[in-house]
This record gives C-alpha cells, structure tokens and sequence, in this order.
C-alpha cells in the first residue's frame, strides 16, 4: 500500500463513513455484482480518491459510480452537508481481513466546487486530528 501512497497527487485523511457504489464498466463485473447499489465503508478520503473497504473484489480499471454524504462539522451553516455522486476508477483492488477487499479509486469528473468542500473536509479534519 506504501507504493500507492506515494502515486497520490492528494493528501488523504482516515475517515469511516458509508458508501454506496455499483459497477458501471465491466459488464462482466456488473453481472456478477448485479445492477443494484451495495455498501462499503471510506477508510480515507483525499481530493482526488478514496480508500474503501469492501466485500468484492473488484478488477483495477473497473468504473464504479459512488454515493456518500460528507459533513464538515467546522463549518457552522447549512452548506455543512454535501451529498456526492461520483465516478471513480479502481486503481487496485487487494485482499484485506476477514474475506474484505480494500479499493483505491480516483475520482473522475470531479467538479471544481465538490473538489474544494472535499478539500476543506480535509484541512478541518487534520486541524481536529493537530489539537486533539
């Protein structure tokens, strides 16, 4: 996992938080998964990808298409909460505990305005993480 650190172009900050996702490309994935939403949980969150943890194993290359809600609790308003919709392409995808894969995906078509409420997530967090 060290060598996939280092490829990262963003910074990532542990988080756990679930995530619903379906295979769009292969069809042969999305035939084995089926068309329906499953879970996971977000292990790390950066601007440009995310760690996930789930129960498939899933081909690097794959497109996957990723719901997940993120709130910043440092800012005090309704812009706090953020509901994303995102495509994500499976970097890697390697066994983890108990019959678990873990999954780097890189977000594509990420819009500049969802890029920087990710980006704020991740400076409030570190400062969370730096004073407590």
């Amino acid at each position: 996992m060290e060598d996939n650190e280092e490829k990262r172009e963003h910074k990532r900050v542990p988080v756990s938080f679930p995530v619903l996702w379906t295979v769009k490309i292969p069809f042969v994935v999305r035939v084995r998964v089926g068309d329906s939403l499953h879970s996971a949980i977000a292990q790390d969150i950066g601007e440009g990808g995310m760690g996930l943890l789930m129960n498939f194993e899933i081909p690097a290359d794959s497109l996957l298409l990723l719901k997940f809600t993120l709130t910043n609790y440092a800012i005090i308003s309704e812009d706090s909460t953020r509901n994303f919709q995102l495509d994500a392409q499976v970097c890697y995808c390697e066994a983890a505990e108990n019959q678990a894969y873990r999954l780097g995906v890189s977000f594509l078509n990420i819009l500049p305005s969802e890029c920087r409420f990710i980006a704020n997530y991740i400076k409030s967090n570190a400062l969370v993480k730096l004073g407590g």
